[in-house]
């Protein structure tokens, strides 16, 4: 329960000095919980956007795993600080560049990449990312010799808005590049998540916006069996 009062009282310092800036920045927090069915795990995330209106913006983003329940014996599972820069190709297209921090109990996650996003002017969108995962720490290979762990991913997003409702699919596809490493899924190099979101947008009288969230995921049991299970998750985003 402790951690639970220092997550509570974290995000209430994020919001607060996210405020700081708000006369200058666009400022997104969002909160998420999740739980998979069949491992019956929980986790939260805490994530900070920071835009800059100069085509630069930033991310900060705290994970927390629950082993005995929802919000109860929690223990952060990692953060990550994320720095891009934006621009728009033409009106429809915007493209980012960036690099992202992950911090995990085991060591850095080098993070670096490209993203491309189309709307069309019926409501879709289409959204593409392509990023690499460097590891800086040394893992135990299936020869048994150390290895460092370098993933190629792959994210789609389908999305369609109307109104104040938005709908969005992802796919996630991922393999590791080393021929040592560690199993991912099915006693393979690939693994892959499929999601779907349904968001509403509510916009108060002084510009706030406010965007609850429901999401539905299939994701892995664990790397040596091709048994899924679902992942269930709520949330909100808050910008102003």
């Amino acid at each position: 329960m402790k951690t639970t009062i220092k997550f509570v009282a974290a995000s209430i310092l994020l919001a607060t000095a996210s405020h700081a800036v708000a006369n200058d920045y666009k400022t997104t927090i969002e909160y998420r919980h999740q739980y998979t069915d069949e491992s019956k795990k929980h986790g939260d995330r805490v994530k900070v956007f920071l835009d800059t209106g100069k085509n630069i913006g930033f991310e900060l983003d705290a994970r927390y795993s629950n082993d005995d329940g929802a919000f109860d014996s929690m223990t952060m599972g990692g953060s990550e600080l994320s720095a891009f820069y934006y621009d728009k190709l033409n009106d429809n297209t915007v493209y980012l560049l960036g690099s992202s921090v992950d911090f995990t109990d085991a060591g850095i996650v080098y993070v670096p990449y490209a993203r491309l996003n189309y709307a069309f002017d019926n409501g879709f969108r289409i959204q593409g990312r392509y990023k690499w995962k460097l590891w800086d720490y040394g893992q135990t290979g299936v020869n048994g010799d150390s290895y460092h762990s370098k993933i190629q991913q792959f994210d789609t997003w389908l999305g369609y808005n109307t109104g104040k409702w938005d709908f969005q699919y992802e796919f996630n596809i991922w393999r590791e590049m080393e021929s040592n490493g560690q199993d991912l899924f099915d006693n393979g190099k690939t693994d892959y998540l499929h999601n779907f979101r349904l968001l509403y947008a509510y916009k108060a009288e002084n510009g706030d916006l406010w965007r609850p969230f429901i999401e539905f995921g299939n994701v892995k049991v664990n790397n040596t069996t091709d048994e899924r299970q679902n992942r269930y998750r709520v949330g909100i985003k808050y910008t102003w």
